[in-house]
This record gives C-alpha cells, sequence and structure tokens, in this order.
C-alpha cells in the first residue's frame, strides 16, 4: 500500500504543478495581501480538494461528471465566481490611490478570512476537479483495497495540494516585498485579474 500512497502522490504532484485558476488565485493573493493571507488561501485551495476526494469517495462526484444539467450549472457558478473575483483585481489596479495601502505582510483578519475563500471557491466551483478526482481515485483502489485507503488518498492529494500552494505563496510573497511599489503593484495585480478572467471565460465554455 505503500508505493500506492507513493504513486498517487506522483500522479497529484504532477496535476498539481499544472498551472491553473487555483495557482493564479495564490499568486494573486501572494503579491497583493502578503503571506499570511497568500498561506490561507492554500488552505482553501486544499479544502477544496478535500472535499471534492470526499464527493467523490461517495459518488457525489461521479454523479456530477454524469450529469449534463449538474456539471454546467457548477461549471458557470465557477466560471462566474472566477470572472469576479478577476475583475476585482482589475478595478482595483485602476483605482487610484494604491500607493497608501498598507504592507500586505499586515494582513487583516479580515483579509485573510476573505483569501481563504478565495481558494475554497475557487476550487470547490471547479467541476474539472471532480472530474479528475473521481477518474484518479478507482485507478489506485479495487475491491481487494483496505476501506481506509481512498480516504489515505485524499489526505494525499490535501497534503500535495497544500504543499505545492504553500511554495508558491512563500515565494510570491517574498517578491512582494520588492514588488510592493505602487506602480509595479497595480500592473501584476491587473495582469492576474486578467489571468483569472481568462480561466472564467475557459470554464464557461469548457466541455463535460
Amino acid at each position: 500500500m505503500f508505493t500506492t500512497l507513493v504513486a498517487f502522490a506522483g500522479v497529484s504532484l504532477l496535476a498539481t504543478l499544472i498551472p491553473g485558476p487555483d495557482t493564479a488565485v495564490v499568486i494573486k493573493n501572494s503579491l497583493g495581501r502578503g503571506r499570511r493571507a497568500a498561506m490561507a488561501t492554500a488552505a482553501g485551495c486544499s479544502t477544496g480538494q478535500v472535499g471534492w476526494g470526499i464527493a467523490s469517495i461517495v459518488g457525489i462526484a461521479a454523479l456530477l461528471a454524469t450529469s449534463v444539467v449538474a456539471f454546467t450549472v457548477v461549471k458557470w457558478i465557477g466560471a462566474i465566481y472566477l470572472c469576479y473575483i478577476g475583475l476585482r483585481s482589475l478595478l482595483g489596479a485602476l483605482r487610484s490611490g494604491q500607493s497608501a495601502a498598507a504592507p500586505a505582510a499586515a494582513a487583516a483578519p479580515a483579509s485573510v478570512a476573505s483569501s481563504y475563500r478565495d481558494g475554497l471557491f475557487t476550487n470547490a466551483l471547479n467541476p474539472k476537479t471532480a472530474l479528475f478526482m473521481s477518474a484518479l481515485l478507482p485507478q489506485f483502489t479495487g475491491p481487494g483495497s483496505p476501506g481506509w485507503l481512498p480516504v489515505a488518498l485524499v489526505a494525499v492529494t490535501a497534503v500535495v495540494s497544500f504543499s505545492c500552494m504553500s511554495a508558491y505563496a512563500l515565494v510570491f510573497a517574498k517578491l512582494g516585498d520588492v514588488l510592493r511599489r505602487p506602480a509595479v503593484r497595480r500592473a501584476v495585480e491587473g495582469t492576474m485579474g486578467g489571468v483569472l478572467v481568462s480561466f472564467g471565460v475557459g470554464l464557461a465554455f469548457s466541455q463535460a
């Protein structure tokens, strides 16, 4: 079973390293809000991953994968949310007076909570995560597998996801200390906002 867990961790790592909405929102909050907020965003993404993992175990994710209506509803909600946080970032970049913003490293609790929600909703409202989990878990489990194995695989996914997203958070939060000048910060925030909007549009027109 140890080799199964290691193999699953390797597949999860490769999947996590492919840039997607989770990566974009973590980087955006790292540069704009600082390390604490970025780590909260990473935790939110991992929480969503756990949710989809549990949904896969009990069959909800498989239902979503086979139901065009359910997939479409979640897809559009997720696309709208990605566009919302992307446009929010774009508007923040265009808004004047950003030079007086407080250092992101001292993010207020509300900012940390908001960052956690950004990560959670970005992952939880992405039906492609459900498709991935419902397709991947059965490849590593079978009739003879112990009952605890699916739960362990979900835990492995969460740990791998949080580790990768935390690495992004720490690296880009450190870069944020260098890129704290208002003009540069607005440019980066606007760029990441555009990336999130593009992910939202791409999700809206994706097929199950």
